[in-house]
């Protein structure tokens, strides 16, 4: 008997299907892709407020660094100014400094020059170096060797000394603001307060004192003969001479004394040498200038505003 064949059937996936399947995929793409480009744009627009609140932020900082700039350049300014002006006052400074030391050598060298005549009209032989303002008397004049008594005659010339002296260091000495000019000043000496010391200066050679010797050394006899000639010229233990009431611009006594010993010699010897040129009492001359010049006070004054000014930039 014929006998139908059963058809068997097994699943089957239609186009339908799969159509459905790629919808959703691209729906949910759609969705992430929206909603990456929702969080970029919110980056992005966060981004732009953060970049511009930098920029704005950039901007002033960069006008106050052009304002500090500028304020610093007007300062500078000012202080290159100020350091012109102080250099010109620094070079009027020093060329009044320059005249007024060679006004003070030229009187030094005037005082000496008119010394050095008079003693020789007195027939006292002296040396004079108008450039130290020194006037030398041979020690061999006033004092035998090793002792601090006068030799004949010493005492004698230290006397005409002093006459000379009295007729001359008075025009010199004093306050420029109240002194008065004696009648033995000439116009050209007339220069009160100039005077500021006068120093006796003993020296001996650099041969060692004897044991029998009653002083120590070269030293104490140096010193023991500018005494004594200190002593004669202002007049001996009464100090009756002029020359003792002399005051300089500050009203300090003028007169002074100093003992070197072999120290301070004209000629160096290595060994011990009576060298004559070192025994010697030396008479020292300091002159000054009693005005300061004008541009100093000036010149303080622009310092403590250049001062101001620097103080300013810190």
């Amino acid at each position: 008997m014929y006998q139908r064949r059963r058809e068997t059937r097994g699943p089957q996936y239609t186009a339908h299907d799969y159509s459905i399947s790629i919808s959703d995929v691209m729906s949910a793409l759609l969705y992430v892709f929206i909603v990456i480009l929702i969080i970029f744009s919110f980056n992005m627009g966060n981004s732009e407020s953060d970049f511009r609140s930098e920029y704005e932020k950039a901007t002033r900082e960069r006008e106050a660094i052009k304002k500090l700039h500028e304020e610093q350049s007007e300062k500078l300014k000012k202080l290159e100014v100020g350091i012109v002006e102080l250099r010109d006052l620094a070079a009027n400074l020093k060329r009044d400094l320059d005249q007024h030391m060679a006004k003070t050598s030229q009187l030094l060298h005037q005082l000496l020059t008119d010394i050095h005549h008079d003693l020789q009209v007195e027939n006292v032989q002296v040396f004079i170096d108008p450039n130290h303002g020194i006037l030398r008397l041979p020690n061999e004049v006033l004092f035998p060797l090793g002792v601090a008594q006068f030799a004949p005659g010493g005492e004698e010339t230290l006397t005409k000394l002093a006459r000379v002296l009295q007729r001359h260091l008075p025009c010199y000495a004093g306050s420029i603001d109240k002194a008065q000019r004696p009648s033995f000043c000439e116009e050209r000496q007339w220069n009160p307060g100039t005077l500021d010391a006068v120093f006796i200066e003993g020296h001996t050679d650099n041969i060692p004192l004897g044991k029998a010797n009653p002083f120590a050394n070269n030293l104490h006899l140096s010193g023991m003969r500018a005494i004594k000639t200190f002593e004669t010229i202002l007049g001996g233990d009464r100090g009756t001479s002029p020359l003792k009431d002399l005051r300089n611009q500050k009203g300090q006594p003028v007169f002074g004394i100093s003992g070197y010993g072999e120290h301070r010699p004209v000629i160096s010897h290595d060994t011990p040498t009576a060298e004559p040129a070192n025994r010697r009492i030396d008479i020292r001359f300091f002159l000054v200038n009693p005005k300061p010049p004008a541009v100093i006070p000036q010149l303080f004054g622009e310092l403590d505003r250049l001062t101001q000014k620097l103080d300013a930039l810190k």
